[in-house]
């Protein structure tokens, strides 16, 4: 399932009781944003939800069985356990099993009944279990999932795509150069080699960690250097070449002035200059940039002004990106 249709269901299986009450499992590779999406649901969850407690992140692989029974005491000749505070009492919200995947067997046994009867732990009803991990093809600390646990678990493997992280990128400030960079090079937005030693390589986090290099202004043999701690060598190189290509391209701001400017050639240029224009269109400048937008071919043309649209939704008060949107109706599909 792709990341981006992930928050949605969630939400939707929140809201129906029945679908609330068995817990699902996020199974992905690392770095694509599974903690993000269950973070996402409990941000729009609480808008509707009355007493949202918000997300209750347990990583199973640093615990002991002992740490979710509780610790056993007596009262009145009799053993009782003492219940762990980390776990909700009260309220409404996401109890996320993170890591699952790295939790030793005996902690994994431990989880059967917080899984499947969470309210043997005293956890209302009006919170949903969640849990993540990754693959063994991840080379991470796994283990397989024991069968009962699995048997309680709605079991989804999730993926991202191109379209899915710049749609969720755009609305988190990342840096045009790498939006343009991935739109030319979707291959490099997760590239994981499973052999040999385990060294940096690009995901969507590592993304947004270069995007923070970015603001730093380092000196270039710096920047490298640092990117390449974050995305591996040869995702750094490549990207310091587009970044070359970057500094050519038309400035954005005699775009967003109305000023005459040829289209780029190149297609790489283009997508520089495209990603240049999603993160910086507004209400206010829409209509000058549409006498540039216009000229760009059609596909270019609709992934700019979605990217802007999911960014900042104001720009749809521009009678221009009204014009362009009653033309181009299809382009608010799902995709």
């Amino acid at each position: 399932m792709r990341i981006q249709h992930v928050t949605p269901i969630l939400v939707k299986r929140y809201l129906n009781e029945k679908t609330r009450r068995r817990a699902v499992f996020l199974r992905g590779p690392s770095g694509i944003g599974k903690s993000e999406v269950v973070f996402q649901t409990s941000a729009l969850l609480a808008e509707h939800v009355q007493n949202w407690k918000g997300v209750v992140d347990l990583r199973l692989a640093q615990m002991d069985p002992t740490d979710l029974r509780g610790i056993p005491h007596v009262v009145n000749g009799r053993t009782q356990w003492a219940r762990p505070d980390f776990l909700p009492a009260d309220g409404a919200g996401i109890l996320f099993l993170d890591e699952i995947t790295s939790a030793p067997p005996a902690v994994q046994a431990a989880a059967y009944q917080l899984t499947l009867t969470p309210e043997d732990f005293g956890i209302p009803s009006t919170w949903m279990v969640i849990a993540a991990g990754n693959r063994k093809s991840d080379r991470g600390v796994t283990y397989n999932i024991a069968a009962p646990l699995q048997n309680r678990l709605c079991d989804v493997e999730v993926s991202t795509t191109i379209d899915d992280f710049t749609n969720h990128a755009i609305t988190c400030g990342i840096r045009p150069e790498i939006l343009s960079f991935l739109r030319d090079r979707p291959d490099l937005l997760h590239k994981f080699e499973p052999t040999g030693d385990i060294r940096p390589f690009p995901s969507p986090r590592a993304w947004f960690a270069v995007s923070a290099n970015l603001e730093l202004d380092l000196p270039v043999a710096d920047r490298v250097e640092m990117n390449k701690g974050d995305i591996g060598e040869e995702a750094a190189m490549v990207f310091e070449t587009h970044l070359r290509v970057f500094e050519t391209m038309p400035r954005i701001d005699d775009i967003l002035e109305g000023r005459d400017v040829p289209v780029p050639k190149e297609l790489n240029v283009r997508y520089c200059v495209a990603m240049g224009l999603a993160t910086r269109l507004t209400a206010a400048n829409f209509d000058n940039a549409w006498k540039f937008l216009q000229k760009m071919p059609a596909d270019i043309q609709t992934l700019t002004i979605k990217l802007a649209y999911k960014r900042d939704k104001s720009i749809a008060q521009s009678p221009a990106f009204s014009a362009w949107a009653v033309s181009n109706q299809s382009a608010f599909s799902r995709t």
